[in-house]
């Protein structure tokens, strides 16, 4: 103590002689101004700081940064004040595990609002911060058991012997607990087995007292309530009325047993077989099962020795009348050695297309039967005897990639608000950053609009408004501020000047923004993210969408990096456009994948449309194409006019049973209608061969489609007046831009500029029917591999039930001419008079009049052009030039 008090005399001296000279006052005084001139200049990079700091600290923390707060003070106090505290060191040991144990818990909360919102960044964290986090884990009742260990822990080293007592406690309660249990189990199971031994013994007397040739009206009852439901079973996996068998197959196909459906007496004979093949079983059993009791099978071994088909219909002739006839046209039992048909013969797993859950699914599992059956052998034995089609497997989110998603950091978006508050603020525009959100390609930053500041002087008046004068007799006036908001014109006008200092080649400006009154400005991130398929699909948001969409989609991921889903039955129709290169292919990719991995054969058939021959032939071979890939454009006004056909059989089965849909339709009838989807990945190419035509095909359908299941996507990467008409557009409501090459392009699609300052690689403008203005996504990715894996598991996925489409022309003459057929046999076209005279009515003539006035395609056209120039009606060309009509000079 007497050291400790002569140390802080000597301090008090040493403090005394500095400041009793005057230098050292002047020093003391330059560098206090110093520091306060230092902070005043730097104010805003130390209140940047000093906001990161806190920012870091609550995000790490949480609420707990109270708790270790009042921690250091104590242990502070402790240090310099109270040393003694340090005797009970037990308490100083076991406050880290009691502070863990407080950040685990407030990591079970967190308020995104209300007076504890800012301890978790308004919902982005806990209360427990990411330490808590850490300590708790994402299973709630892991976490908690995790906590009760640390507590336990804490406990044990401030007292042991409490902790023993306790843990001696718990370990009697559990034996006590365990010991009940086992009393109640057994006595539960010892009344289950004494009713299952008196019921056997009541079964087992009926059995002996019932004649076979005689059975009581109970067991007749029975039969054919067990008749009634394998029947209901049969029609409800198989209904012939719905489906229609495809003209082609596989031999090794397995619905191929639909034409050898056993005959009803041995469906309703079953149980008799089933008997006759094992022995050894209670045959009362055996004879009132029907369907539902195929599930014993399961827990049941297999003989080792299945009785051959003579043995089986001897059994079956006792059963019935205790007659003995030799049936040699009854179908035999089938055997998995002899019988190449049968699915495990085949090395096929049947159970593959029957489960709900098909294997390689993320909740199914491999069912393959083993060496004493199984589901495997219950389900082959069942798809035997009842012949019908299997439901079809789904593709698994397995086979993607589910890549790991980058994107900005907190201190990366702190440096960019701070950049553009001071841009704009060199340019006399005061701006504040309210709020940012991070996208995966952008961020939007939204600001305040400041204030412009003026001062004027004003006279000073008295109460009665009269100036007031000074000793000399002069008016005396006084400085006043005015302010008037910022307009919102002024930080537009910046727009490349904050682009220049952001090092970005083009920022977009909207407002306003987040739903608040904010000007936002997207900023391209340095690191843009990576948004898969799977991530997209695993979402939350998707799994909602799944359970009521008819036809969902994923599109991508949005500014603010939420998750963007389409049902495309709503939308209804899409329209898509983007330059080479801006992800306007891998996003009609992603479309198709998605439907694919949603919807099997029997409720979605697709027609792909692919002038450029590279973009959608990989999916060739699939089972939901209506025909291969089209990519010949001299077939697409035929397979279109084949769709209007077909869309009008839909309209006439609708009127019969009177319904208005496709949805109500599917509920009321057994004949099921799949949707169709139609996607056209350059519809440029099909406009520049038969303009008309294709037009009037697709706004057709476009108007029609809807309501019969028929929904179109179609893409363009020159959306110019001449392909996206005036009719088009007002069929599209729904439409997609990716990056542009200019705003009138941009205009012509969306009506709005915008897509012209997109950055490509997926980046797009979604703009639906219920919205009022685009919305910036950054679209999914999806490879090549992948879709690869996607059409090689519909490749080899075995074929269940489909409805069959005919797109092609009725009657070989409604192709628009294009065929040979339009033309005789000395090859001359039948439209020739037609031409003829209209070419007399014209001074010139040219190709384009030809097609407008005959309403035919460029080709015939054309051919109709050349065998005029042949017959000395019109001149030679020109050119692009018209020709001239000479038919007054032969």
């Amino acid at each position: 103590m007497a050291r400790e008090a002569s140390n802080a005399n000597m301090t008090s001296i040493l403090l005394r002689a500095i400041m009793s000279s005057w230098y050292a006052r002047i020093a003391l005084l330059v560098a206090v101004a110093a520091v306060a001139g230092a902070v005043y200049w730097y104010r805003d990079s130390i209140s940047l700081a000093a906001a990161s700091v806190e920012e870091s600290v609550i995000s790490l923390l949480g609420l707990g940064v109270v708790a270790v707060a009042l921690w250091v003070a104590a242990f502070a106090l402790a240090l310099f004040v109270h040393r003694s505290l340090f005797h009970h060191y037990r308490i100083w040991l076991a406050s880290p595990f009691f502070m863990a144990c407080l950040l685990g818990v407030l990591s079970f909360f967190a308020p995104f609002q209300g007076p504890l919102a800012r301890f978790t960044l308004e919902g982005d964290g806990t209360l427990g911060g990411a330490v808590g986090y850490a300590i708790a884990g994402e299973v709630v009742w892991l976490g908690a058991l995790r906590l009760a260990a640390v507590f336990a822990v804490a406990v044990a080293i401030v007292s042991p012997g409490a902790a023993i007592r306790g843990l001696a406690l718990a370990g009697r309660s559990f034996l006590g607990l365990y010991i009940v249990a086992m009393g109640v189990g057994g006595a539960i199971g010892r009344g289950i087995s004494a009713r299952s031994k008196s019921r056997k013994s009541a079964d087992e007397e009926e059995t002996l007292q019932s004649p076979s040739d005689a059975p009581s009206r109970g067991r007749w009852s029975e039969s054919l309530r067990q008749t009634m439901e394998m029947e209901e079973f049969r029609e409800r996996v198989s209904p012939t009325s719905a489906w229609e068998p495809r003209a082609e197959r596989d031999e090794r196909d397995i619905s191929e047993s639909v034409d050898e459906r056993p005959a009803d007496a041995e469906l309703n004979g079953l149980s008799e077989r089933l008997a006759a093949s094992e022995p050894d079983r209670p045959s009362k059993r055996w004879a009132g099962m029907g369907l539902n009791g195929l599930s014993e099978l399961m827990a049941e071994p297999e003989p080792a020795e299945r009785p051959d088909a003579r043995s089986l219909e001897t059994a079956r002739d006792e059963a019935n009348g205790g007659t003995v006839v030799d049936d040699s046209d009854s179908a035999p039992w089938p055997d998995p050695a002899s019988d190449p048909d049968y699915p495990e013969a085949s090395g096929r797993k049947f159970n593959r297309l029957w489960g709900s859950e098909a294997p390689g699914s993320e909740n199914g599992a491999d069912h393959e039967a083993g060496p004493n059956g199984g589901p495997g052998r219950m389900m082959s034995m069942v798809h035997a005897v009842m012949g019908g089609a299997a439901a079809w497997a789904k593709p698994s989110l397995s086979m993607f990639v589910d890549a790991n998603e980058g994107g900005i950091t907190q201190e990366e978006m702190n440096e960019t608000a701070g950049t553009i508050r001071e841009t704009l603020g060199h340019y006399g525009v005061e701006v504040e950053v309210e709020d940012a959100q991070p996208g995966p390609t952008v961020t939007m930053y939204g600001l305040v609009p400041g204030w412009i500041r003026r001062q004027k002087q004003v006279n000073v008046t008295d109460s009665d408004g009269r100036p007031k004068l000074d000793e000399k007799g002069r008016q005396i006036k006084t400085r006043v501020e005015t302010k008037t908001r910022v307009k919102v014109d002024a930080i537009t006008a910046r727009e490349k000047d904050l682009s220049l200092a952001l090092r970005t080649p083009s920022i977009r400006i909207e407002t306003p923004v987040m739903g608040k009154s904010l000007v936002g400005v997207e900023v391209p991130n340095p690191n843009p993210a990576l948004v898969t398929l799977r991530n997209v699909m695993q979402d939350k948001e998707f799994e909602k969408l799944r359970k009521k969409a008819k036809l969902p989609v994923a599109i991508g991921k949005g500014g603010s990096g939420e998750t963007v889903i389409i049902d495309l039955a709503k939308m209804p129709h899409l329209l898509v456009a983007g330059s080479t290169g801006s992800g306007k292919s891998v996003f009609i990719n992603t479309i198709i994948s998605c439907l694919l991995i949603e919807k099997d054969p029997s409720e979605l058939r697709l027609l792909l449309i692919d002038p450029k021959r590279v973009e959608l032939t990989p999916y060739n071979g699939i089972p939901h194409l209506l025909t291969p890939v089209v990519v010949e454009t001299d077939q697409v006004v035929s397979l279109l006019r084949g769709l209007i056909r077909e869309m009008m059989d839909r309209y006439r089965k609708m009127e019969e049973i009177g319904v208005r849909n496709i949805d109500s339709y599917n509920r009321k009838s057994p004949d099921r209608m799949p949707y169709l989807v139609v996607a056209v990945d350059e519809l440029a190419d099909l406009m520049m061969t038969a303009s008309v035509d294709v037009e009037q095909a697709l706004c057709r359908l476009a108007q029609l489609g809807r309501a019969t299941g028929i929904h179109l996507v179609v893409a363009t990467q020159r959306p110019s007046v001449d392909v996206l008409t005036g009719l088009i557009k007002a069929n599209f409501p729904s439409r997609v831009s990716f990056a542009l090459t200019s705003q009138i392009d941009s205009r012509t699609i969306l009506d709005t500029a915008g897509a012209e300052k997109l950055l490509g690689k997926g980046d797009m403008l979604y703009q639906s029917v219920d919205m009022s203005r685009s919305e910036r996504v950054q679209g999914v990715f999806i490879s090549d591999e992948e879709i690869e894996g996607l059409v090689s598991f519909w490749q080899t996925t075995p074929r269940g039930p489909m409805t069959e489409i005919n797109l092609e022309p009725v009657g070989g003459a409604e192709s628009d001419g294009e065929d040979d057929d339009d033309e005789d046999v000395e090859g001359r076209d039948d439209m020739m008079d037609k031409a003829i005279e209209l070419a007399t009515r014209q001074k010139k003539i040219s190709t384009s009049l030809l097609q407008r006035r005959l309403r035919i395609g460029y080709p015939r056209a054309a051919r109709l052009m050349d065998q005029l120039e042949e017959e000395g009606i019109v001149g030679p060309s020109d050119g692009s030039k018209s020709r001239d009509v000479i038919i007054g000079h032969v």
